[in-house]
């Protein structure tokens, strides 16, 4: 029996889009602290703003993302690396965040809820993004997704 498989993450692409009150490309500067309470580990990463694709971000911000317990300076993980990359120094990445201060005043600091490489480069993913942004999420499949064949099992 053969069924369609979602390759991509095309539509997760619109799905956080919308649902984010802000996105940018960001690069990580430096893991400021790391912290465990609460039943989980909470990473901050100090990342510089290279282009903002969806509200505000101030030049330099403190970024907060959940991350397994148990880390240990430049030894972090998530349960879902695909979604969810931890933040390393000197990397660029997409950012979403959902909760928290996003002008990079002192004291404050943004909750990531998704984080992916920035294999684009910046003019990449401003496009990639601006298409998903222009799009419901139900109707945020661009060409680069496909539907393959697959075996059920």
């Amino acid at each position: 029996m053969h069924v369609k498989l979602w390759v991509g993450g095309c539509l997760a692409v619109g799905v956080v889009a919308a649902q984010s009150k802000a996105v940018a490309v960001v690069e990580a500067v430096e893991n400021t602290s790391y912290r465990e309470g609460g039943g989980g580990a909470y990473l901050t990463t100090r990342v510089k703003t290279l282009e903002t694709l969806k509200g505000e971000f101030g030049d330099v911000l403190h970024v907060t993302q959940g991350v397994k317990n148990g880390g240990t300076p430049g030894r972090y993980a998530t349960e879902d690396p695909d979604r969810y990359a931890v933040l390393e120094p000197g990397r660029r990445y997409v950012i979403a965040v959902q909760s928290g201060s996003t002008a990079g005043t002192v004291g404050t600091e943004a909750w990531a809820w998704y984080a992916e490489p920035a294999q684009r480069g910046v003019d990449g993913e401003r496009e990639h993004w601006q298409e998903a942004l222009a799009s419901p999420p139900e109707a945020a499949v661009n060409s680069s997704c496909e539907d393959v064949d697959g075996q059920a099992g």
